[in-house]
């Protein structure tokens, strides 16, 4: 009897048995055509952030949603894997992708514990969930997860299995991955994490945004405590070891991403290049993008406008602290909320916050406490410029004492200057730009938007649109040229007043300073920046064929800005238009094309190079000397060049002109100097050639300049309708202003190491002598003479020129 029962149960647990089985075969090949190919996960990539590089290679940038840092199973630490297994799946290495021991040995803990303390599902569950399924609560679902799990079991290596799950597993902070998360918690490497850090990061998969250090430390470190154990208890690790580690400290803070260099403006920049390239794919798919800016000159460039913009706003004066801590409401002036205060204004490049705690006036000194509790002081030499402001054109007196400007809790800021010693400094309202290129090919070689990217982040190299001042007169005088007048040419620097038949008005337009100097060749009217030569020139050529020829460039002067006028800079450009068009006279008369993002790389392969074309002076000239765009025939143009507007003459002889901007030069019978002097002694080069611009009151100022190597353009100004005015010292402008920019950049990425980079004089360049002047002309041109006489009555024509005090000759 007791036998046939026996028989009868084992007959019946086989058949429940094999019914079971036929049903989960059943339910599985059922599913079956809704399995997904895991054989995807062998060309798995994880979705990384787009990450934005100089040329040579340092981290200006990365975006994307999601942090992560995909590495290989070799470069994970072992106790790094030895804590994920031991608390999220011991037994990984002896299952089949189901783990029925795991399950018991779960519930049993869970039971004695009244909590679950070990997961239940396997890491490759987990893999299968996280590549594969949603977290819908269901029976179907997990069943899925079950056979998916059987699958990648087959399909996939333990190591390949616990690689994708260490790289996809979410770790909090929006980290994924357990290199991303030693970086977000850490700013560590994962060789670099201690045993501590390691077992804390373990222990988040559970509860990421509740179990993390940064949310809930406590948590955290009970957390770890537990990981800790279980490694004990598995042979990973020591009782020493899990002593060490379980009293660590907890150290973690969060970290962005590990920028090495700050340079938002290129970065942004080449961000929207990738956006419009890829689409939203863009921010996941792993993109490194490299630039064509080089560290070194894009540090230089950021120093020289910050710099540049910080004497500027110290020439007009102190507008007061705008906080001052005892002020503040609700605020408890304590050493640990002034901490708290000024790294929450610690947010600019070069200037740093602090809070005046001490005014010394015998002394004349300051002294004030920065976010890290530090002590400093002022010194009166740095901070003597701080004349009461009161407007753009005035400042009050020069201060005698640090109490005639500064009060004890005032938050000021502060910088370092080039010798080492404190300086206060503020925020200026005032902008500026810098942008450089290498004119062979285009490549942009520093970009600069504004006075800081936290301050603005309108970039004003590319966004900013505005009137060029005197830095357009180059264009017209090479429309001069093309018309064939050389440049010993000699008009009359005196008062003009000309009649405007469209507004039916008389223009009396004035040099700046307003002085008048007779005759002069056209090199010392551009050199010196005289408006009346310019006038009398742009009559000479004509508005229609300066109009033309300056399309060349890449100008397209709108139908309201093509009048007289135009001579003296109301032709509106950005910055970036600006330089490149200035690229044509150094580069040989090539117009090339700005480009930022030199290649683009995705996996290791790269997957978009540019290919710029190439402005070579030693190419062949195809060029002809004309107002109209004319190519010479039967002249083979290489592949690679870029499209030549000016013959090499041509360019040569107008960056000859602006050579004389810097250096000065030989007129009539006197040597003159030139309006961008300065850069010759500043930087102590002797290859420059560049040309100064200041607008209408004094709205812009701008400073072009270039030699073989490099081309930058500065400008100064308000994004508002303000005027830059003048300073206690003298009115601002492109020679005072915005020259300074360009000075101390090309002083610090042209120094006195780099050997001179002089434009070579073309063959069919030769000197002509005319009124004793000697100068650079090519064949066929022809000298404009102009001379004062005698004053005599005569009828304005319709033409706008007043020829009542002045006669001319023509010598072909």
């Amino acid at each position: 009897m007791i036998l046939r029962i026996i028989r009868g149960f084992f007959w019946s647990s086989l058949l429940c048995i094999a019914l079971a089985g036929g049903a989960v075969a059943g339910i599985y090949y059922n599913t079956l055509g809704e399995m997904p190919d895991v054989e995807e996960l062998k060309n798995v990539t994880f979705e990384t952030p787009m990450q934005i590089f100089t040329a040579d290679g340092l981290l200006i940038g990365e975006f994307g949603e999601n942090k992560r840092i995909p590495v290989d199973i070799k470069d994970i630490p072992v106790k790094m894997q030895q804590a994920f297994l031991a608390i999220e799946d011991s037994r990984f290495y002896e299952h089949s992708g189901i783990d029925p021991i795991g399950i018991i040995r779960a519930a049993v803990v869970s039971i004695s514990n009244a909590s679950a303390t070990q997961g239940a599902s396997t890491i490759t569950q987990q893999v299968a969930r996280n590549f594969f399924l949603t977290r819908e609560k269901t029976i179907k679902r997990k069943l899925k997860e079950i056979f998916i799990s059987w699958r990648i079991e087959q399909v996939l290596s333990k190591d390949e299995i616990l690689e994708l799950y260490l790289n996809k597993i979410a770790l909090g902070h929006r980290s994924y991955g357990v290199a991303a998360a030693a970086y977000v918690y850490y700013g560590k490497e994962l060789k670099n994490l201690t045993l501590g850090e390691i077992a804390t990061i373990a222990g988040l998969p559970k509860a990421p945004s509740t179990l993390n250090p940064i949310t809930s430390p406590i948590r955290a470190k009970d957390r770890r405590h537990l990981v800790l154990g279980r490694m004990l208890e598995l042979g990973y690790i020591t009782k020493e070891e899990y002593e060490a580690a379980d009293n660590e400290p907890s150290g973690a803070v969060f970290h962005g991403a590990p920028i090495e260099l700050n340079a938002q403006y290129v970065a942004e920049e080449a961000r929207q290049f990738a956006l419009e390239k890829y689409g939203d794919d863009a921010y996941t798919a792993g993109l490194r993008i490299y630039t064509t800016v080089n560290s070194k000159d894009q540090i230089a460039a950021q120093y020289a406008v910050f710099k540049g913009l910080s004497n500027y706003d110290q020439r007009h004066g102190y507008r007061k602290a705008a906080i001052n801590v005892r002020n503040i409401e609700d605020f408890e002036v304590t050493e640990d909320n002034i901490k708290k205060l000024l790294a929450q204004n610690d947010v600019y490049n070069y200037v740093h916050p602090g809070v005046v705690t001490k005014i010394d006036d015998k002394k004349r000194t300051a002294q004030i406490m920065r976010k890290n509790g530090f002590a400093e002081t002022i010194p009166w030499e740095g901070m003597r410029w701080a004349r009461r402001f009161i407007n753009d054109k005035r400042q009050g007196a020069a201060p005698r004492k640090p109490s005639d400007f500064l009060s004890a809790g005032d938050l000021i800021y502060t910088y370092v200057t080039d010798d080492g010693k404190l300086r206060l400094s503020q925020i200026p309202d005032a902008e500026a730009a810098l942008v450089a290129l290498r004119p062979r090919d285009g490549a942009i070689a520093a970009m600069v938007g504004g006075y800081d990217f936290n301050k603005s982040k309108f970039n004003r190299v590319v966004q900013s649109i505005r009137q060029t001042g005197s830095n357009f007169k180059p264009f017209l005088y090479s429309a001069a040229v093309a018309k064939g007048i050389a440049v010993n040419s000699t008009l009359v620097d005196a008062p003009l007043r000309m009649w405007e038949p469209g507004s039916h008005t008389w223009w009396e337009p004035k040099n700046t300073p307003n002085r008048y100097d007779g005759v002069m060749t056209l090199r010392e009217g551009l050199a010196r920046s005289k408006n009346i030569i310019s006038i009398k020139l742009i009559n000479k050529v004509g508005i229609d064929s300066t109009v033309e020829h300056v399309k060349k460039f890449g100008i397209e002067v709108p139908k309201s800005q093509q009048v007289t006028s135009m001579a003296l800079g109301v032709v509106e450009m950005s910055p970036l238009q600006l330089v490149s068009a200035f690229s044509v006279f150094a580069n040989g008369g090539y117009k090339v094309k700005p480009y930022l993002v030199s290649r683009i790389e995705k996996d290791g392969q790269v997957i978009y190079e540019a290919n710029p074309k190439i402005a070579d002076p030693n190419f062949p000239d195809t060029v002809v000397n004309d107002i109209a765009l004319k190519y010479k025939e039967d002249v083979e143009v290489p592949e690679n060049s870029a499209e030549q507007v000016l013959s090499h003459g041509h360019a040569f002889i107008v960056s000859d002109l602006m050579r004389s901007v810097i250096y000065g030069g030989t007129g009539i019978d006197h040597h003159f100097g030139g309006t961008g002097n300065r850069a010759a002694r500043y930087t102590g080069r002797t290859d420059l050639h560049g040309k100064t611009g200041t607008t209408n009151d004094i709205h812009d100022a701008w400073f072009s300049g270039f030699n073989g190597n490099l081309v930058a353009t500065a400008w100064v100004g308000f994004d508002d309708s303000r005027n830059l005015g003048r300073s206690y010292a003298s009115p601002e402008g492109g020679a005072y202003t915005a020259l300074p920019i360009f000075t101390e950049f090309f002083k610090r990425v042209q120094d006195k190491k780099v050997p001179p980079a002089r434009i070579s004089k073309p063959k069919d360049v030769r000197m002509q002598t005319y009124n004793g002047v000697s100068d650079y002309v090519l064949p066929g041109t022809f000298v404009v003479s102009q001379r004062p006489v005698e004053q005599k009555p005569a009828a304005v024509k319709n033409t706008g020129v007043n020829t009542s005090n002045i006669s001319e000759d023509s010598i072909f």
